[in-house]
């Protein structure tokens, strides 16, 4: 788990991991930047298996990410945002299939709640699943339509991988391609992934910030093509396509 600043959020996240069926795992949190009302909800609702680190260095969810990784002592690894959360039978559901000696990464679907983070309690405004398993998994390749949280990952798969902190936004894509060239995920049905988003309170999610949304956000997207080659020629096209799409014609052999 990646935090800042956002303790009532970081509160509700954690609480989705104490509240989960299956109880055979470790938390690892780590924080770019410590306040009094986080400190408060590390040192409420951590326990003594749990793992805190107030890390140094410029903000970002990336390089909090790679410490984390860097202390996981599991076989298998999830990421949870701070300002998502599990329903109590995700990790239950998941577990059968990560106890197959073939499994390198699973993804399950997703149920999207948005919400309004000023209001006390944070009330919910509106609820839909997404399933994802109708999805052609190879138009990764092309562009990102697995939120981080919903993926579990066997640690010995991510030995030399890392988040990329250069990249104002698109790191998580970039991280699962560098994973989709070692194995591709495999869908499981339903399990419990939440992401929470608050769309009524502009900047409350960190990709609709302006870094995230202006000419930024494509050099981002030619930085991870160009690092992840397309590994067939319809991805190139499809890959040529998408930035034609919005202006930019390059050439398909580029990707």
């Amino acid at each position: 788990m990646a935090t800042h600043h956002r303790p009532a959020t970081l509160a509700r996240a954690i609480a989705s991991l104490r509240a989960q069926t299956c109880g055979d795992f470790e938390i690892l949190l780590v924080a770019d930047a410590l306040d009094a009302e986080t400190a408060a909800v590390v040192a409420r609702d951590l326990g003594p298996a749990d793992t805190f680190v107030k890390r140094t260095g410029k903000n970002g969810p990336a390089d909090s990410r790679n410490q984390g990784l860097a202390l996981a002592r599991g076989e298998w690894v999830l990421f949870l945002d701070d300002d998502d959360s599990f329903e109590p039978h995700h990790l239950a559901s998941i577990k059968p299939h990560c106890e197959r000696p073939d499994a390198q990464v699973l993804f399950t679907d997703v149920t999207i709640i948005t919400e309004d983070r000023q209001q006390p309690g944070i009330p919910e405004l509106s609820r839909q699943v997404t399933p994802l398993g109708g999805a052609d998994v190879s138009m990764l390749w092309v562009k990102n339509f697995i939120p981080l949280h919903c993926l579990a990952y066997r640690r010995s798969l991510l030995q030399g991988l890392s988040f990329d902190a250069h990249l104002a936004s698109q790191e998580d894509w970039d991280w699962l391609l560098g994973v989709c060239s070692r194995a591709m995920p495999v869908h499981l049905p339903g399990a419990g992934a939440i992401m929470h988003k608050d769309y009524v309170n502009p900047g409350a999610r960190r990709g609709q910030q302006e870094s995230s949304n202006n000419a930024t956000l494509l050099l981002d997207f030619l930085h991870v093509y160009r690092r992840w080659p397309a590994p067939t020629q319809p991805l190139k096209e499809a890959r040529a396509g998408l930035l034609k799409g919005v202006g930019l014609a390059l050439p398909v052999e580029w990707f």
